[in-house]
């Protein structure tokens, strides 16, 4: 996905949608965007915010995680990995927190005047892999996007960051562990 195509900030469930069409409200580190999501007789289209409709092409879609599109034309390959509240999506060495929401939950969370945050995070695994390093201490407070864990998976070093400003409660990692997909690595409050 390209950041350029972050105009849509909601759902407006009074614009109509080929049949076929779902629309998600994804939030990327702190962005929210319209994403919309439509079956077509040729195959699988995505369009981002105002953007043009693409074409996507699932190519690997593995129980590990691991991810490779061609999205119209390009080939993106990525590890998805679900954690407290959303995803976290790694792709070219960079690590993102994502919240998808589908129109019906989205209006909800709307009418409830936004996402319910829990006064805890905890900070999962995305894939197995080597814990490299862990540059933070137990009661250090750090801020959004501050790197908490450096995980080695599939030959490259993965930074996972803090998805927001918070307080480290408890260190469940040491550099050296092997670490499963989903572990619980550090808890933020």
């Amino acid at each position: 996905m390209t950041g350029g195509e972050s105009g849509a900030t909601g759902t407006d469930s009074s614009v109509s949608r080929p049949a076929g069409t779902t629309a998600y409200r994804v939030e990327l580190g702190g962005q929210a965007l319209v994403v919309e999501v439509s079956e077509r007789d040729d195959g699988l289209y995505v369009r981002l915010g105002d953007g043009e409709a693409r074409r996507v092409e699932v190519v690997v879609n593995r129980d590990d995680g691991e991810l490779a599109l061609i999205v119209g034309g390009e080939l993106v390959r990525g590890l998805v990995g679900r954690r407290d509240g959303g995803l976290t999506v790694v792709t070219d060495g960079q690590t993102v927190d994502a919240v998808v929401l589908d129109e019906r939950a989205a209006r909800l969370a709307s009418a409830a005047g936004g996402r319910q945050r829990s006064s805890q995070t905890t900070v999962q695994a995305p894939m197995p892999g080597l814990v490299v390093a862990v540059p933070v201490d137990v009661g250090q407070s750090i801020a959004k996007g501050t790197t908490l864990v450096v995980l080695s998976a599939m030959k490259m070093q993965n930074e996972l960051t803090a998805p927001s400003d918070a307080t480290v409660k408890e260190v469940l990692v040491s550099a050296g562990q092997t670490v499963d997909q989903g572990q619980a690595l550090i808890r933020l409050e």
